[in-house]
């Protein structure tokens, strides 16, 4: 009986993480998401978007460290993300605040930039994969996470700046976040069903410029990829 070396495993479970490194952080993304709503069905509370981000920093640090510039990004923005989101919990008083706004300042820089990655990684790809279609719903997965929190820092700063037509089934932040990240989804995909409507000036600035970016992110960046893979698909035959 033959034993494979330890190397060699290791080899192969670093080239399948790689070829399907979106699809592992897609499924990470989609299943962080699905944490809060499926814990208020139940009756618990839900996680505040601080734990959600922290989660999400990490999964998409050890995704996006493959190549050595995205590495360094994910170093200098994903890690401190997480170590201050959860560090925030155990903090209080005015100390917590401001790491806590620290925490979703970085955080901000950090879902935006790792987009940006995502798409430019994509669009410099020689090969495209069904992988490489999966890279570019993490990468609107995350304008639309970091426009959550945008939202957040906002109505921390300026309380008010949202109004809700029903009463939040739990109280405090974490009920706040979760609609916020609904909003912000919503927003992206300019279904607004108008539950949720932003009164403050620089609410309704960051709610247009939201919308300009889903639409924008869908009908030239998922659209240029589509055209991508037809065109090497008619080359290579």
């Amino acid at each position: 009986m033959s034993v494979v070396p330890t190397n060699t495993v290791l080899e192969g479970v670093w080239h399948a993480w790689r070829n399907h490194r979106f699809a592992i952080l897609l499924a990470s993304l989609l299943s962080l998401l699905a944490v809060s709503p499926v814990l208020l069905s139940l009756g618990h509370a839900a996680p505040g978007l601080d734990i959600v981000t922290a989660f999400v920093a990490l999964a998409a640090v050890i995704s996006l460290g493959f190549e050595p510039h995205h590495r360094l990004f994910a170093l200098l923005l994903g890690l401190p993300t997480a170590v201050l989101a959860l560090g925030s919990h155990f903090l209080s008083g005015q100390i917590g605040f401001w790491t806590l706004t620290a925490a979703q300042a970085v955080a901000i820089l950090f879902l935006f930039g790792a987009a940006a990655l995502i798409v430019r990684s994509l669009f410099t790809s020689k090969v495209m994969m069904f992988d490489s279609i999966l890279g570019a719903v993490c990468g609107y997965l995350f304008v639309g996470l970091g426009w959550a929190v945008g939202y957040t820092l906002l109505e921390g700063f300026q309380p008010g700046s949202f109004t809700f037509d029903a009463a939040p089934s739990t109280a405090g932040s974490q009920s706040l976040a979760d609609r916020l990240i609904y909003y912000s989804f919503i927003t992206l995909t300019t279904v607004g069903y108008g539950d949720v409507t932003p009164v403050a000036p620089a609410a309704r600035t960051l709610a247009w410029l939201e919308a300009i970016a889903g639409q924008f992110y869908l009908a030239v960046i998922v659209a240029g990829l589509v055209s991508m893979i037809v065109s090497n698909k008619a080359s290579s035959q």
